[in-house]
C-alpha cells in the first residue's frame, strides 16, 4: 500500500479520535447546567407542620408589619385633623351659628329673625377656629402611649387651657364616643341631668362634652361672652370667676326655661364642669378677637400702603411715624407727607370699617347679641373704640421690622387697649358733648355704610298729611248712627201649655 494512503487513514483515525473524546465530554455550560446532581447524602424533604409553621409566622409577620403601618397612618390622620381644626376659623363661630336657632327657639321676644351668619375670614389666623367635629376612626381607638404622644407633639409647650390656642385634639376612645352620643340622645330630662358624662378633655372642648341641658347653658354661655368681650371687659384679669359670673346670669335670667338654676347648681358641683365650660366659653372671646385682627390687617395695608413696592428700609420710616404720638389715630392721614387732621381725634377709618365687617354686615350669627346691644343703645361705646384702635396698632405693629412679622393677640395687648380707653375718656371728661356727638356720629355711619340707615327711623313722620283729627270723627259718626248691641239675653219663644 502506498504510504500516502497509509497517512491519510492515521489522520481519519485521529480525528475520528478527537471527536469521539469531545463527544464524550459536556458539550456546553448550559448542558451542564442542566445536568441533575445526585442528591446529597441525608437530605429529606421538609414536613407539612413544619411548611405550616413558616407560614404561621410568616403571616404574623406580615400583620404586625400591616397594624404598625396603621398605627402610623392613624397618628398621622389625628394630627392632620387637629391641624386643620388650629386653621379653621370658625370652628367655634361655626358653631355658634350652626346652633342658634336651636339655641333660641322657643325664647319670645328674644329672636331677631333675619340675621344669619355669613362672613368668612380670609387671612391667616391667629387661633383655632372653631372647631371641626372628629372623623369616625376607621382602626380603631389608639392606644394611651400614642394619644399622649400626639397631643405632646401638636401642643408642645402648651396648655390645654390656653384660650387663645384653641386648635386642639380630642380622644377617640370608643368607650367615650358612646357615652357621648348616649348622652346626646337622650330626651333632656332629670335622669340625663343627674350626671355630666364628658368625654376625656385633650385639647379642645366640644359640645359632645356636656349634656343636653349643660349643652343648652354652655351654648347660651358662649354667645353672651361674645357680648360680653365687644361690649365689656375684652381683657378681664379671672376668667374662671368672670366666665362663672356670666353663666350664673344666665341661669337667673332663664330660671322658668329647662330648670337652668338646677343646671347651674349641678355645674357648680363639678370643678371639672367648671372648668370645661370655661374653656368652651374662652372660645367666644379668642374667635372675636381672631376675626377683628384679620380684617385688621387686611385694612392696614390697604389704607396706608404697606409694603406696596416699598422695600423693607422704606417701609420702616413711615411705620415708626404712624406709631409715634398715635397718629394713625386721626383722620385724614397722609403718611406721603406725613400730614393728618388734628380735629379729626380717633377719627380712624378702620374702626369703622372693622365694626362694619365684623358686627353689621353679616346677618346675625355670633355677632347676633352685640348688634342687638349696640342699636338698642344708637351709639358706639368708648370700650369698642379702645379694642378697635387696640387691634389696628397690633396690625401695625407687625410691619414695624419693615416687612411682615405675624405677632399673636393675645392678652398681652390689655395695656394697650386701657391705654386707649384712658386716653378716650380723658377727652371726654373735657369734652363730654364732643364725645357723645362723635360715638352717635360713629354708629350713624356705621349704618349707613352698611345699608342698614332704616334703623335709625325710630319716630313715625311719614303721616304729616294724615288727618288724624277727620279719622276720629268719622269714626265716632260711624258708631253712633249705627244700633248699640242689647246687653240683656235674646228674648226666647214663650212656651205654650
Amino acid at each position: 500500500m502506498p504510504a500516502s494512503t497509509v497517512a491519510s487513514q492515521g489522520v481519519k483515525k485521529t480525528q475520528s479520535a478527537a471527536a469521539a473524546a469531545a463527544n464524550s465530554g459536556p458539550k456546553t455550560r448550559r448542558a451542564t447546567a442542566q445536568a441533575v446532581g445526585p442528591k446529597a447524602p441525608g437530605a429529606k424533604a421538609p414536613s407539612k407542620k413544619e411548611v405550616d409553621l413558616k407560614a404561621f409566622a410568616l403571616r404574623q409577620k406580615k400583620e404586625a408589619q400591616k397594624q404598625a403601618q396603621q398605627a402610623k397612618d392613624k397618628v398621622i390622620r389625628q394630627r392632620a385633623r387637629a391641624m386643620h381644626a388650629a386653621q379653621c376659623d370658625d370652628e367655634e363661630d361655626n358653631d355658634d351659628n350652626d346652633n342658634a336657632t336651636q339655641v333660641f327657639d322657643g325664647l319670645g321676644d328674644r329672636d331677631l329673625d333675619g340675621h344669619g351668619h355669613g362672613q368668612r375670614r380670609v387671612p391667616p389666623l391667629d387661633e383655632e377656629e372653631p372647631g371641626s367635629e372628629d372623623d369616625e376612626d376607621l382602626d380603631g381607638p389608639l392606644d394611651k402611649d400614642s394619644d399622649a404622644l400626639l397631643f405632646n407633639e401638636t401642643f408642645e409647650g402648651g396648655s390645654s387651657d390656653n384660650e387663645h390656642r384653641k386648635g386642639g385634639h380630642r380622644s377617640n376612645d370608643d368607650d367615650n364616643d358612646d357615652n357621648a352620643v348616649a348622652v346626646a340622645a337622650g330626651d333632656g330630662g332629670d335622669d340625663d341631668m343627674d350626671v355630666d358624662v364628658p368625654s376625656k378633655p385633650c385639647g379642645k372642648i366640644t359640645e359632645k362634652h356636656f349634656t343636653p341641658n349643660t349643652r343648652r347653658l354652655a351654648i347660651l354661655g358662649k354667645r353672651m361672652n361674645r357680648r360680653a368681650t365687644a361690649m365689656k371687659q375684652p381683657f378681664p384679669t379671672d376668667k374662671h370667676a368672670y366666665n362663672m359670673e356670666i353663666l350664673q346670669e344666665l341661669a337667673n335670667e332663664y330660671k322658668g326655661e329647662g330648670d337652668m338654676i338646677n343646671v347651674f347648681a349641678r355645674v357648680l358641683a363639678s370643678v371639672d364642669t367648671q372648668q370645661e365650660l370655661v374653656q368652651f366659653l374662652g372660645y367666644a372671646r379668642s374667635g372675636f378677637f381672631t376675626n377683628c385682627m384679620a380684617k385688621a390687617r387686611e385694612w392696614v395695608p390697604t389704607r396706608f400702603g404697606i409694603p406696596g413696592k416699598m422695600k423693607s428700609t422704606e417701609v420702616k420710616e413711615p411705620v415708626a411715624w404712624l406709631m409715634q404720638d398715635g397718629h394713625y389715630k386721626y383722620g385724614e392721614v397722609n403718611i406721603q407727607n406725613k400730614t393728618y387732621n388734628t380735629q379729626l381725634l380717633f377719627g380712624c377709618e378702620g374702626i369703622a370699617h372693622i365694626l362694619r365687617l365684623e358686627v353689621f354686615a353679616t346677618k346675625g350669627g355670633a355677632n347676633i347679641e352685640i348688634f342687638r346691644e349696640i342699636v338698642n343703645a344708637r351709639t358706639i361705646a368708648p370700650t369698642k373704640i379702645a379694642l378697635m384702635l387696640t387691634f389696628i396698632e397690633h396690625a401695625l405693629h407687625e410691619y414695624s421690622e419693615g416687612v411682615y412679622r405675624h405677632v399673636e393677640f393675645s392678652d398681652t395687648a390689655r395695656s394697650r387697649y386701657c391705654f386707649h380707653l384712658s386716653s378716650f375718656n380723658c377727652i371726654a371728661v373735657q369734652a363730654p358733648i364732643w364725645a357723645e356727638d362723635f360715638c352717635s356720629s360713629l354708629y350713624k355711619l356705621i349704618l349707613t355704610q352698611s345699608n342698614k340707615e332704616f334703623l335709625l327711623d325710630v319716630a313715625a313722620d311719614d303721616l304729616t298729611k294724615v288727618d288724624i283729627k277727620g279719622l276720629e270723627s268719622n269714626a265716632v259718626a260711624t258708631r253712633g248712627a249705627s244700633p248699640l248691641p242689647s246687653s240683656s239675653p235674646p228674648c226666647s219663644s214663650p212656651i205654650r201649655a
